[in-house]
């Protein structure tokens, strides 16, 4: 009976040492959104050449104008009286910029936190008129907005997240 109750010991000792889980350390991959930092004053509105457009967002017309949205970035120009022939105008740079409307000679859109109001009466002086600070809330800089999943935490000391792009993340440590 004594060799049976060693025995027993000693199978009870092995099946416990082998189920202690260790702290795995492996690195891990996935697909999730990685935030775009801007160091720059997003405050600053500015107009420049014409750009490629890489994300698309909000397209509007008005009077032979197309107004595309570079989600992120700001507001491209095109020159549309020809249709065969768009011809892009010029580039508004507007850091944070997700959304734009159009009402008669005035352009609304969002400057990370702020609306901003532009005249683009004449679209070779596009100027700003009005600016409402702190309308949108924070939270939109700090995650992907309608992304369910893995992302990468936004780390403030980078700068100003002004939009998010899909990529491959190792060890993400934040998802929605």
């Amino acid at each position: 009976m004594k060799k049976n109750w060693f025995l027993l010991s000693l199978l009870f000792s092995i099946c416990l040492f082998s189920c202690i889980d260790e702290e795995v350390n492996e690195d891990w991959s996935t697909n999730g959104m990685r935030p775009v930092y801007s160091n720059a004053d997003w405050r600053v509105i500015s107009d420049s050449e014409p750009q490629n457009i890489r994300e698309l967002g909000k397209i509007y017309y008005k009077d032979g104008f197309i107004f595309v949205n570079e989600r992120g970035q700001g507001i491209h120009i095109i020159d549309n009286n020809d249709p065969l022939t768009p011809t892009p105008v010029r580039f508004i740079n507007i850091i944070g910029n997700y959304d734009i409307s159009i009402k008669g000679n005035y352009l609304y859109a969002d400057n990370v936190s702020d609306m901003v109001v532009l005249d683009i009466s004449n679209i070779n002086d596009i100027k700003m008129v009005n600016r409402v600070e702190d309308i949108y809330p924070a939270t939109q800089q700090q995650f992907p907005q309608n992304y369910n999943g893995f992302f990468e935490c936004v780390d403030p000391s980078k700068g100003t997240v002004i939009y998010w792009t899909n990529d491959i993340l190792k060890n993400p440590k934040c998802q929605i």
